[in-house]
């Protein structure tokens, strides 16, 4: 029997509101993307995503404060984003232990 314990590759992403900048651990970009909105809660519009690089394709920037559309269409379509985050919420739950204050 094979007693190795497999680990999930994690991926750092950098992310930030105004002048703030953090980190974060996540096994995969949703994971992520969700932990970033309940950092930020009602400021999840003014995130910026600065890395890892592909990731910044995935923005939900918006100086008008509608994001839902646009969230829904990175986690996969309509209602996309609160089913993963229901579905998720363990794993969201370990990557915000992880957020580390950069500047």
């Amino acid at each position: 029997m094979n007693n190795e314990i497999k680990t999930e590759q994690m991926a750092t992403y950098e992310y930030g509101v105004m002048s703030s900048k953090y980190k974060l651990e996540a096994t995969n970009k949703l994971t992520a993307y969700c932990t970033m909105c309940l950092h930020f809660q009602q400021s999840n519009h003014l995130i910026a995503i600065y890395s890892p690089e592909s990731s910044k394709v995935d923005s939900w920037l918006s100086l008008t404060g509608k994001v839902s559309e646009r969230l829904d269409e990175v986690f996969g379509g309509e209602n996309s984003f609160d089913t993963y985050l229901n579905n998720h919420i363990e794993e969201i739950r370990a990557c915000y232990s992880t957020i580390e204050r950069l500047v």
